[in-house]
């Protein structure tokens, strides 16, 4: 793993790239839409663009959070991660229920001429660049929640246009058979399971965001990993099993360690050494860790 500063150099270069993508994109669908009068294509436009101004304000963020404590944020302002991802988990779900209505009520108007052909066109293109650029997203830096969130947003971006694509064939097969009048309802089909398809998407991001707000304890590859630096300190030091907790925000990983000593077996310079230990045995981690590491000879200060 990287240092926490090769992380946030990453994490910026991939969002510039995913929001020149994500802009050439968004124009693409909104004008193909527009030609096209496609319900489908404008939606996908609507969450390419609703996805840029997303990233852009993710670019930002991740420059804000990079810049350290302030005397008026001595923890720094790691919070703002989650409470982006939230914002983007929030803003893709309400585009979804928006699209979702629009599309009932032009079925329920007897559905919409679209040249299927034109979707099929769209979908290809648009499930080819999303794909290239979900792999490179979410090849940078997987411990990045800004990069785990964009990569998502790509992922189901390709998925969504490969179902364009298959259901303008599928339009384009009933066009030829008895059932050719089902075509007009195809476009507005389409956009209803597309938004069934996206919806685990912002509820992902929306979980993601809340177990961090709420404090809660980082992913299972983290704690293993802190795990294995807190039975290296114990080897070291001949220490019992601590009591532990942990979490995570942003790229900050809070830890605390409590260990049980004998009374007059430790001092402040051997307490040190263990911090020092167990800083120095998570320093590959592209989080900034915050130890709390105490020895007591109480067991009513256990954690």
């Amino acid at each position: 793993m990287g240092t926490k500063e090769d992380s946030a150099t990453r994490e910026r270069k991939a969002l510039r790239y995913s929001l020149v993508v994500a802009t050439a994109l968004a124009v693409l669908a909104a004008f193909w839409g527009w030609i096209s009068q496609s319900q489908v294509i404008l939606l996908d436009g609507v969450y390419a663009l609703i996805g840029m101004v997303l990233t852009a304000l993710s670019l930002r963020v991740s420059r804000i959070a990079d810049s350290g404590p302030t005397a008026r944020f001595p923890f720094g302002k790691e919070a703002l991660i989650p409470v982006v991802i939230a914002v983007q988990g929030m803003a893709l779900l309400a585009t979804l229920a928006y699209a979702a209505v629009e599309a009932v009520r032009v079925i329920l108007a007897g559905g919409a001429d679209v040249t299927a052909g034109s979707l099929v066109a769209y979908g290809a293109v648009s499930a080819v660049v999303s794909i290239i650029i979900w792999r490179y997203v979410g090849q940078v830096d997987r411990t990045s929640d800004l990069l785990v969130a964009e990569a998502r947003q790509w992922g189901a971006s390709a998925a969504f246009s490969a179902l364009v694509a298959v259901g303008a064939v599928v339009a384009m097969i009933l066009g030829r058979t008895d059932f050719s009048d089902a075509d007009r309802y195809v476009d507005s089909v389409l956009v209803l399971l597309g938004c069934a398809m996206l919806v685990p998407q912002p509820y992902a991001l929306l979980r993601t965001a809340l177990i961090e707000l709420l404090e809660g304890a980082p992913g299972e590859n983290v704690q293993a990993r802190v795990h294995e630096a807190i039975t290296a300190v114990r080897d070291e030091f001949g220490l019992d099993e601590p009591t532990l907790t942990m979490s995570k925000v942003g790229r900050k990983l809070y830890i605390e360690a409590t260990f049980m000593v004998a009374p007059h077996s430790w001092d402040i310079d051997g307490e040190d050494a263990v911090r020092r230990s167990f800083a120095t045995s998570l320093a590959d981690l592209p989080y900034e860790p915050w130890l709390n590491i105490e020895l007591t000879t109480d067991p009513a200060l256990m954690l």
